[in-house]
């Protein structure tokens, strides 16, 4: 392992879940660590399936099968570095070993989300799994634009996407933001909810704090509502 990046945190089960990001000689692999104070961390392993990034564990045991969003990476465009334009439900026992069901959302050619990945791990609401993902815009030629857009899924099934913004919700528009070591950057990663009523869904007014990179050189936080993030979405 070179380095790793891109974590992702999910509380589940009283501990803390990390997955990661690493990169290594044969290409990207997932990486998934746990934790219960940030001190000490137990490494569960990588992933056995290479060039696999932006993974997100949901924080909610589906019977007796873990559930993450992740992001294959392959080469899209001749010459252009490996990406990825959707994302992909997988399943796991034992979060070492995972299995892809298939993908759940796709990129919209010549939009602003062309190509896309998760971002922090779903949230629980009333109406569904509420994913902020990031999309990058990149039929502009001279640059690649990050920006940030929502999306739901059944909370039963959540392999089922129910709604998406059609608009972004969060865009590259500060100076650190636009200048850094790569330009044009919002990259949502992290987001803690403050309210959930007793049955453990997010509360419609609860406030949240959204944790992102801004042009891979500085991490920045916004702030909203859940209800707000919900009234961007529009019906699939």
């Amino acid at each position: 392992v070179h380095h790793v990046y891109d974590p992702r945190i999910t509380p589940l089960d009283g501990e803390f879940l990390v997955m990661f990001a690493a990169d290594t000689d044969v290409g990207c692999r997932l990486g998934t660590a746990r934790t219960q104070d940030f001190r000490d961390f137990e490494l569960v392993g990588l992933g056995e399936h290479p060039d696999i990034r932006n993974g997100v564990i949901f924080p909610h045991r589906f019977g007796d099968r873990y559930l993450r969003f992740d992001r294959p990476n392959r080469l899209l465009d001749p010459g252009a570095p490996a990406t990825g334009d959707e994302i992909v439900l997988s399943e796991s026992r034992d979060l070492m070993n995972w299995r892809p069901l298939g993908p759940v959302m796709r990129g919209r050619p010549h939009y602003w989300d062309e190509r896309i990945g998760a971002g922090p791990p779903p949230v629980r609401t009333r109406r569904g799994w509420l994913l902020l993902y990031h999309g990058i815009a990149t039929h502009f030629g001279s640059v690649n634009i990050y920006q940030a857009g929502v999306a739901l899924f059944e909370l039963d099934d959540p392999s089922h996407l129910i709604g998406r913004s059609r608009e972004n919700v969060l865009e590259p528009r500060k100076m650190y933001e636009l200048v850094g070591q790569v330009p044009n950057v919002v990259f949502p990663s992290g987001m803690i909810v403050d309210d959930f009523d007793d049955d453990g869904f997010a509360r419609e007014e609860s406030p949240v704090r959204v944790y992102y990179g801004a042009a891979d050189t500085s991490v920045c936080m916004a702030t909203g509502t859940i209800g707000g993030l919900l009234s961007a979405l529009d019906d699939e």
